[in-house]
């Protein structure tokens, strides 16, 4: 198996989501063997496509997307996509999990929310209208636009949950509304990367030795146990350094990193700062925002 990447999602400061447009990697359509590494990210991924035509590989399934099409792939799930037509022209929404759960009434369900296709079908010509106006607005300069896509983000998540809503009469607990994923070695640590677990303790948990276990997760889940950890880790400590007030030591704490030199080291060499200078650096943009 080829090298796969975890990519941090930061989205613009006050924003739910940080898109990227085509035009931002025409470097990489000039080589014909340039396609992007599979990765993954602890986020809502949209794929859109204006013209053209997009290929997508999600875990082990390929599809195509032509104008006026988009594709929704869930958090923590390997995929790569890449242009198949000279005249292409889309972009991509990332949306943090993290800013999707803080909406929800019962935010200590740890489960991620997943969507299929099934969920945004029947909604799907509207969504792609609000991707599309959350892409128009990403192009202003106007003094509403960060609020215009906050606003898109929130409207295609209304639609998306309306189906489950619509599932969760049939349902017991609203748990049942929290599907898991293609792997139950990444559920757990999903679950419980808050404690101090170690590879040892989850493979004793399936009743495995670490070493076996070790090399089973990367043959089922395509990634490295400590990778995989430390990244959604990560990913909730960002989250926490922008959204409260908390210590770095607390912020390291209840994102499951044992030692405080262990998260810092970690974040600076992901972020290029530490996570001081990283709350620094957002709580002054957010000020000058505010003038």
């Amino acid at each position: 198996m080829g090298l796969i990447e975890y990519e941090q999602v930061i989205p613009e400061i006050n924003c739910f989501c940080k898109v990227f447009h085509s035009q931002l990697i025409e470097e990489e359509k000039k080589s014909p063997t340039s396609h992007p590494l599979p990765h993954w990210h602890s986020s809502y991924e949209f794929n859109v496509c204006i013209n053209g035509r997009l290929e997508n590989h999600i875990e082990n399934k390929v599809s195509y997307i032509e104008s006026e099409e988009f594709v929704l792939i869930n958090p923590n799930v390997v995929h790569t996509s890449f242009e198949v037509s000279e005249d292409y022209l889309g972009f991509a929404v990332l949306i943090p999990e993290e800013y999707i759960r803080m909406y929800f009434e019962k935010q200590d369900i740890k489960q991620v929310l997943l969507f299929t296709e099934k969920d945004y079908a029947p909604h799907k010509a509207e969504i792609w209208q609000l991707l599309y106006k959350l892409y128009l607005y990403s192009l202003s300069t106007a003094s509403n636009r960060i609020i215009g896509m906050n606003s898109c983000v929130l409207s295609i998540f209304t639609l998306l949950l309306s189906e489950k809503e619509a599932e969760k009469e049939n349902a017991d607990t609203e748990e049942a509304l929290f599907a898991k994923s293609g792997s139950q070695y990444t559920d757990y640590v999903n679950v419980h990367y808050r404690e101090n677990i170690q590879l040892k303790d989850v493979a004793s948990h399936f009743g495995f030795t670490a070493t076996y276990f070790s090399k089973l997760f990367y043959r089922e889940t395509g990634r490295n146990f400590k990778y995989y950890l430390s990244s959604i880790r990560l990913s909730h400590a960002v989250f926490l350094l922008k959204s409260t007030g908390l210590s770095i030591t607390e912020i390291a704490e209840r994102s499951g990193f044992p030692k405080l030199r262990a998260f810092t080291d970690l974040f600076l060499k992901v972020n290029g700062m530490t996570p001081k200078e990283y709350r620094d650096q957002y709580r002054k943009e957010m000020k000058r925002l505010q003038k």
